[in-house]
């Protein structure tokens, strides 16, 4: 059940995305007022609180989705029980894709932090995509973005010694404030997942970092690094 995070119930209705703050890197970045006159299906917005389902894995598919705001993670579960998160989904990203292709969403879809994200009808999709070009482009792009970023991503993270395969990590999601950069930290079982490394792993890892000086400032939902370019070399070079 979807846990709202400002109001009692979400509000739902028509969004605007002619002013979406996030629109040069949302799916609708290159649609024109022509465009947006053919959207007649409502586009949510809706708020989820950090750990609420989206969507689940089988789910009818009947919309492709936004981030917006927040991190949003995709798992998939095993016939066995065991899980595996497939793909991070940062603001601007699409995801829900294979309902333009299927009846049924493949992997489960739960916000990782406090979300905000678009909800949008495969028929606004479907009937956009016919008419505009521009749709279509941005709709293979996204596409591709999204399947290099599943593959690139976790190869990254899962391969090298665990300190170094975290620095990578943190490097994809950092944002420099002032002299230091800060990257979010999410619940330690779920990075986990990502890195498929047992949870303790990764706070013994973190302590590590933080005694060499490459982190510092850890909480349950970030981290500082102090200095960027040792981070990266460290990255590259493992030492």
């Amino acid at each position: 059940m979807m846990k709202p995070v400002e109001i009692k119930i979400a509000w739902q209705g028509q969004s605007d995305c002619e002013t979406c703050t996030i629109r040069s890197s949302a799916l609708f970045a290159e649609l024109n007022e022509e465009d947006f006159s053919k959207i007649h299906s409502p586009i949510d917005d809706l708020g989820y609180e950090a750990n609420s389902p989206i969507y689940s894995q089988g789910e009818s598919a009947q919309h492709v989705y936004t981030l917006r705001q927040g991190y949003v993670k995709l798992l998939h579960l095993n016939p066995d029980g065991t899980s595996r998160i497939v793909r991070l989904v940062r603001p601007g990203d699409l995801f829900g894709m294979e309902s333009l292709l299927g009846d049924h969403y493949k992997h489960a879809a739960t916000a990782l932090t406090n979300a905000h994200v678009c909800k949008i009808p495969k028929n606004v999709i479907s009937i956009l995509g016919e008419e505009s070009p521009r749709l279509h482009r941005q709709i293979v792009k996204k596409w591709g973005e999204a399947l290099s970023q599943s593959e690139g991503w976790f190869s990254e993270i899962n391969t090298g010694r665990i300190e170094v395969r975290l620095a990578r990590f943190l490097l994809k999601l950092a944002k420099e404030s002032g002299s230091f950069a800060v990257a979010p930290l999410f619940k330690r079982e779920d990075m986990g997942l990502m890195m498929d490394v047992k949870f303790e792993t990764i706070s013994r890892a973190l302590a590590s970092m933080a005694e060499q000086g490459l982190i510092s400032n850890i909480t349950r939902l970030s981290v500082q690094i102090p200095n960027i370019d040792t981070l990266r070399n460290f990255s590259e070079k493992g030492i």
